[in-house]
């Protein structure tokens, strides 16, 4: 389980900012085209990619959209667990390929998880099969998600409107 810490911050000057904006258009522009759009050369379009790919600023990686592959529930499920088994239970869950996000958090629950099911009876048998055997369970709620109003599949983080507050 990675715990949160504060990373070593990476400046974004106006070419950064250019860059990421393009990529999350088109990860696949070439260095030139690129250059061309935000003003900088070849080289130092790739320098940038480079060094932002080496310090984990960005990942260049297809994102799927699970409901046009036809993962069309989708839930989030709030468990809250005895201290001594959070890490033995949050590894077992990060290896499940349904888990497509899990958090550790303050507030009632000690770990949020999003999930990704095909339909209602793979969500009952991974509650009966993966979530009820998991150590350390005390209680779970789950909200089952309705409509997606914001997804990394359809909105692109915005780096400038980020970076002001």
């Amino acid at each position: 389980m990675k715990k949160y810490r504060k990373s070593k911050l990476h400046a974004l000057d106006e070419i950064d900012k250019g860059l990421i904006k393009e990529l999350q258009i088109d990860a696949r522009q070439s260095y030139l085209s690129l250059g061309k759009k935000i003003g900088a050369s070849e080289g130092t379009i790739r320098n940038r990619i480079n060094s932002q790919l080496k310090g984990d600023v960005i990942q260049l990686k297809a994102v799927i959209n699970p409901s046009k592959i036809g993962y069309d529930f989708s839930c989030v499920i709030g468990l809250e667990i005895n201290i001594d088994k959070l890490r033995e239970t949050a590894e077992l869950l990060a290896k499940n390929p349904n888990v497509c996000l899990l958090v550790g958090c303050t507030g009632v629950f000690d770990l949020i998880a999003m999930l990704i099911f095909p339909n209602t009876s793979y969500f009952e048998k991974f509650m009966g099969e993966t979530i009820a055997k998991l150590p350390g369970i005390k209680r779970t709620q789950t909200f089952v998600i309705m409509s997606q109003i914001k997804t990394p599949w359809s909105d692109n983080l915005d780096i400038f409107e980020l970076r002001k507050t």
